[in-house]
């Protein structure tokens, strides 16, 4: 099963070293800008065992993935709409079952996304932190990696630590970095620069610097309103980042680079993952 003719979703995966970065929540808000551009966007919460995607959105749901894994429900059967004109794959919370699913479990997941990679412009993965063996498989698949750090010393190695699993596994994703919850510009940069210097030296991977996200009160604010802080402060300097991140990936679709070890199309490239593991 290849369905690489019939693709053509952009596919994103937003991930992180550890937890507690602000992943999820840059991940729901890049998908609303994307979506605000015109785009038609799905977001899926692959935080497989620990999803809050649905809290973030205030959704109420019923079937989520763990469904689709099982073979209860087809996956377009659990998508939800969400008044962000973004649709949301529900991803299901403490199920430490869903963090270790078997290979044939993996397949399952694997096949149900051949529906969703057809009919969107852009899907948008929410991955577990860290290198699980579940996490690589998604960020090795996708078009495009948005690694999400702090300028915290521990985050910001183990975001390398993301980097350099991606770039052995899968060297034609394209890779970007985006430096969150900075006290100030100054220090983004500074984590920005040090992260790229050493992905550059030691992997010899370029990184896309997607920028920064200062630390605002607004966004801490939204989160406890369950609102996504892009629709909750729209004006505030964090939803303005986002906004510009948004339209940088637009106007800059990535280089595809087919080869034999990499088949071109996000399905393809998965079932090739699973097959090699």
């Amino acid at each position: 099963m290849t369905n690489s003719g019939t693709e053509h979703a952009r596919v994103i995966t937003v991930t992180s070293g550890k937890g507690g970065v602000g992943k999820t929540n840059i991940a729901v808000s890049l998908a609303i800008a994307l979506a605000n551009l015109g785009r038609r966007v799905t977001l899926i919460d692959m935080d497989l065992g620990l999803a809050n995607v649905d809290l973030l959105l205030n959704l109420h749901v019923g079937a989520n993935l763990s469904d689709v894994i099982a073979g209860r429900k087809r996956v377009d059967e659990i998508l939800v709409d969400t008044p962000y004109k973004v649709r949301v794959v529900p991803g299901a919370s403490g199920d430490d079952h869903l963090a270790n699913l078997s290979p044939a479990e993996q397949h399952q997941l694997a096949e149900a996304l051949t529906h969703l990679t057809g009919d969107t412009d852009y899907l948008i993965i929410d991955t577990g932190a860290g290198i699980s063996r579940n996490t690589t498989m998604f960020t090795t698949s996708a078009d495009e990696v948005l690694v999400v750090s702090t300028p915290e010393p521990t985050a910001m190695l183990d975001a390398y630590a993301v980097i350099k699993t991606v770039k052995k596994l899968a060297p034609r994703v394209s890779l970007h970095l985006l430096v969150n919850m900075a006290r100030s510009e100054a220090d983004a940069r500074n984590a920005m620069r040090r992260i790229s210097h050493i992905a550059l030296n030691f992997i010899d991977s370029r990184l896309e610097e997607d920028g920064f996200i200062l630390q605002q009160p607004e966004v801490a604010q939204a989160v406890r309103r369950r609102r996504p802080f892009i629709a909750e402060y729209p004006s505030c300097e964090a939803s303005h980042s986002i906004r510009r991140i948004a339209r940088a990936l637009v106007e800059h679709p990535p280089a595809h680079a087919e080869t034999p070890e990499h088949p071109e199309g996000f399905v393809a490239r998965l079932m090739h993952a699973l097959v090699g593991a």
